[in-house]
């Protein structure tokens, strides 16, 4: 057997700053959605968010390096070094050279940024601290993990809203694949500011309350931070030095549908098309999956198309293919949430369970899937899919397989 071998993961998330904290949380169906306390909510239509417990992480740094390292370099590299120490790659002889980064991202330092204009504005510039302006680049976070650690392989910063780490992870799949890269990190980190809060409440997509994937009930999503990295190396090559391997990153798929900037296709062929090619890339069939972890926003667009397109893909088997969402739980982390998602598809593969989709008590009649409802499932799983859908249609999904 060959393929990408996830060897390591980093994971943190509104419910701990750990993998297992964060796993444990999730599989307990705990959820990390509160009212937001990093700034001002008042006037907001929605004034609740899956917040990262900064406090937690930031011991390991220098006062110097925390108001170095932004907000969401912070959550980037405490996720990175997690999933490196897991990997155990850096005991023995390895090539700095040929360690990749690939990360998703979608606010990069926005927090202190708009700090930085508030100030210029109401103020003056020259009020204005530089070094809240530094971190400006969304590619910050991945820059950050190669300057930490002295990686010096291909690196790249995918920037496509929701499905941007997804994207990532494909790339660095290409990399090992193509022979740029021994190893790679892989997933992405995102973290909270006013104009993504804010624009999203303008568009009405932010639900006043703990968000409900899937259900009859559903009124909008609820904005998350956080990081899930992934150590990712060649199957044999992660054998022969004896690496513990969580799963088999088998196929990836990427897709732009183009149907409209904010709403996704209604019929679900956009998702049906990206699944198929993730599928096609791991040379498996449908009927070979047995997991599907859900973009599941809880946007009534966004569930119904979602449903309908996993439809198009499994056919009567639909109903019987177990679907969760984590984002009632973590929240939807925007450029982090396919990195995010693709460590807990890991998890869930490695340990066989599936974490649950909570606040779930009703499917409607688009949503005819069997959702996995308020309490985690214990199931062996053999092959699994993950799927991201961003704004504009960047659509992507991959597949993992037990080893």
């Amino acid at each position: 057997m060959t393929g990408i071998a996830v060897t390591g993961i980093g994971l943190v998330t509104a419910l701990g700053t750990t993998r297992e904290d964060s796993w444990r949380a999730m599989v307990e169906g705990q959820c990390g959605v509160r009212p937001v306390s990093v700034f001002d909510t008042e006037g907001f239509r929605s004034r609740v968010a899956a917040e990262v417990d900064l406090t937690a992480l930031d011991h390991a740094m220098t006062p110097l390096e925390r108001r170095r390292n932004s907000r969401g370099d912070r959550i980037a590299l405490h996720a990175a070094a997690e999933a490196i120490d897991d990997a155990g790659f850096m005991d023995g002889v390895y090539d700095a050279s040929r360690v990749g980064i690939f990360l998703g991202a979608g606010t990069g330092d926005l927090l202190r940024n708009e700090d930085y204009y508030r100030t210029w504005i109401t103020r003056g510039l020259d009020r204005a601290r530089p070094s809240d302006a530094c971190n400006h680049f969304l590619s910050t976070p991945v820059d950050a993990i190669a300057a930490w650690f002295g990686f010096e392989g291909p690196r790249g910063c995918i920037v496509a809203a929701c499905s941007s780490s997804t994207i990532a992870i494909g790339r660095a799949v290409e990399a090992i694949r193509a022979g740029r890269a021994d190893l790679a990190l892989a997933g992405g980190a995102d973290a909270l500011a006013r104009l993504t809060f804010s624009g999203f409440n303008q568009l009405r997509l932010m639900d006043p309350q703990p968000c409900r994937p899937f259900d009859r009930s559903r009124a909008g999503m609820n904005i998350g931070e956080g990081a899930g990295v992934l150590v990712l190396e060649d199957l044999t090559r992660a054998r022969r030095r004896g690496a513990h391997v969580y799963a088999v990153l088998a196929g990836h798929g990427v897709a732009c549908e183009a149907f409209h900037p904010t709403a996704p296709e209604p019929n679900g062929i956009p998702v049906a098309a990206v699944v198929s090619l993730a599928l096609a890339d791991a040379r498996l069939q449908a009927d070979a999956v047995d997991h599907i972890n859900a973009h599941g926003t809880a946007t009534p667009q966004n569930d119904a198309a979602e449903a309908r397109g996993f439809a198009r893909v499994f056919g009567d088997r639909v109903g019987r293919v177990p679907v969760t969402s984590v984002k009632g739980m973590v929240g939807h982390c925007l450029g982090a949430a396919g990195g995010v998602e693709a460590a807990v598809l890991a998890l869930s593969i490695d340990r066989g369970v599936i974490p649950p989709t909570i606040h779930h008590s009703d499917s409607d009649d688009d949503v005819q899937i069997d959702v996995v409802a308020n309490h985690a499932r214990e199931q062996r799983l053999r092959c699994a899919v993950s799927t991201s859908l961003g704004f504009g249609g960047n659509d992507s999904a991959i597949v993992m397989t037990a080893v």
